[in-house]
Order: C-alpha cells, then structure tokens, then sequence
C-alpha cells in the first residue's frame, strides 16, 4: 500500500503525462515559429539540463511576455539524455513531451486537478520546456480547454 507522499508524487506524474496529452489536440499560438532558440549555458561549471516538460496555468504567466512562470508547474516531466540546444533541440523536446501525454488525454482533468495545490478556474494548461539552459521557454501549446478544479477534483466550468 502506498503512504500519501507516494501517491500524491504517483498521480503528479500520470497527471503530467495526461495534461501535455492535452496539448496534441491545441494548436500553437499564432504561428509555428514561435519556439525560440535556447543557447547553451555560459556556465562552465553547469552541464546542460535535458529535456524537461512542464505544464503552468494561464494564471502563473503573462500571456506574450518573456517572463517565467510563477510558482510551480502543475505536472513535471524530465528526461535525462541531452538535446541539441538549437531550435531543433527545443522541437525534439517538445515532441519527447508530446509523446508522454498522448496515453492520458482521457483522464486529463482529473490528473491535473489532482496535482494542483490550489483550486482553479477557467484556467487554461499550456506545455513549457527546458532544453539545455535552466530557464522555461513557453511552446505556446495549449490545451483546448479550460480547467476548474476545486479541492484536488474537477468541476464542469
């Protein structure tokens, strides 16, 4: 039998592969070429992070703006092996994240509801991505839909 600790990080993880399953079904914003190149660390000291799939909330970021999310993405994924840190790198991430999520699209509400530590409403998930430098770059890919999420359960909007 699992203690809580154990299935609260259990259904973060299955919540963060259904929620960027979400983002098959969104399209990007605006146009495709919204991926922006992430150069290498200058850090000599630093390796390169791998590839690492979050999804914030519409409510966590300014929509358009360069800054970083706040808070804590409502579902993480990582993987160890390193990418390209070009342009190329950020896509095959992107699609590294996509892979995961397609399998929990179905349950999506419910595993990101769970892993929130607040109630939402009419919140939108978008995917962002670490690739080689420590800092969130926004794919701009949403979910089709809005989430209301009250005491760690979805609600219809």
């Amino acid at each position: 039998m699992f203690n809580r600790q154990q299935l609260n990080f259990q259904i973060k993880m299955y919540l963060a592969l259904v929620a960027m399953a979400l983002c098959i079904s969104c399209s990007f914003a605006e146009n495709n070429s919204t991926i922006t190149n992430i150069k290498p660390s200058t850090n000599t000291y630093d390796q390169p992070i791998g590839c690492v799939c979050a999804v914030f909330l519409s409510g966590q970021f300014k929509k358009g703006s360069k800054e970083q999310p706040k808070g804590y993405p409502a579902l993480l994924h990582e993987y160890p092996d390193p990418l390209p840190c070009t342009t190329i790198g950020n896509r095959l991430c992107i699609n590294k994240c996509l892979e995961v999520i397609v399998k929990h699209l179905p349950n999506s509400s419910t595993i990101l509801c769970a892993s929130l530590e607040r109630d939402c409403h009419k919140e939108r998930a978008y995917l962002f991505i670490k690739n080689c430098k420590d800092e969130w770059t926004n794919t701009n890919l949403s979910a089709g839909r809005e989430y209301c999420c009250k005491d760690g359960m979805p609600y219809k909007c």
